[in-house]
């Protein structure tokens, strides 16, 4: 006998991860799994209270083991919403309450020159 509640009768819902994942994973099928997205989540918080969770959102040559982080990404723990991302050259993006704004913001990351120069420079140690 277990003590745990039946999981079959637990809702599902769509996770920051998963949202993630579906924005930014295809880069291994433009670069023949050359690059990859990865995401690590962390909890944080103040004195051991963990108040918020942390996406990390890296891109990773396999070849050479080499993680770039791009962005990230932080959400109360109960919620995905509303979310803020920042990248590691300092820009800020807050008040994200929806999927369809998370998308349109890591569009924005995704695009910019700087993510291009990354691209560049993974694709060269990538071999």
């Amino acid at each position: 006998m277990t003590l745990w509640p039946s999981l079959s009768g637990l809702p599902t819902q769509r996770t920051m991860r998963d949202m993630l994942y579906a924005a930014a994973g295809d880069i291994a099928a433009q670069t023949n799994n050359k690059i990859q997205f990865f995401v690590d989540t962390v909890g944080v918080g103040s004195s051991g209270l963990v108040q918020n969770l942390r996406y990390n959102c890296y891109l990773r040559t396999p070849a050479t083991s080499y993680s770039h982080l791009l962005f990230q990404v932080t959400t109360p723990v109960a919620s995905p919403w509303v979310a803020s991302i920042g990248t590691p050259e300092g820009e800020q993006f807050t008040d994200i309450d929806s999927e369809t704004k998370l998308t349109q913001v890591i569009g924005e990351i995704l695009q910019r020159e700087r993510t291009k120069e990354i691209l560049a420079y993974l694709l060269t140690i990538a071999s």
